[in-house]
């Protein structure tokens, strides 16, 4: 059924779901599971240096690299085969691309609760995701 499973993954508590899940079934599958992990280029990360935050950059790579660290080693765990990438810059794209890239199966994401008005002007990663994905899309979601 699936042979490449891409997780999107950046350690929250949404993203834990999704981690779950797509373990699952690359197990059952017994099929690769990309975990990969965007630290995203925002408007948010500029505006911190700007303010003089001291290598935001860093700190944010430093703790994704942990995160993904952590998750692999859980994921071994369960004798699963895991492949790490870490991208810099939108999420929707970045997903949408190492998809093309590995020939994804199917692609899990978790799913973040937000407001109407956070939707409206950011958009859902999933929703972008849609017509650029050559696969099937998880959206997993907190319950068991």
């Amino acid at each position: 059924m699936y042979r490449k499973i891409l997780l999107a993954y950046d350690g929250s508590t949404f993203s834990a779901a999704a981690l779950k899940q797509s373990a699952e079934l690359a197990g059952l599958c017994k099929a690769e599971l990309h975990l990969l992990s965007i630290a995203a280029t925002g408007g948010g990360m500029a505006i911190a240096e700007a303010a003089g935050a001291a290598d935001v950059w860093g700190q944010g790579e430093k703790e994704l690299e942990r995160l993904v660290a952590s998750a692999v080693d859980e994921l071994r765990n369960q004798h699963l085969t895991v492949i790490t990438c870490i991208q810099y810059g939108d999420p929707a794209s970045e997903i949408a691309a190492y998809a093309n890239q590995i020939q994804a199966d199917l692609v899990v994401l978790g799913y973040a609760h937000r407001g109407i008005l956070s939707r409206w002007f950011q958009g859902s990663v999933s929703a972008k995701l849609l017509d650029h994905l050559p696969c099937s899309l998880l959206v997993a979601t907190g319950g068991d």
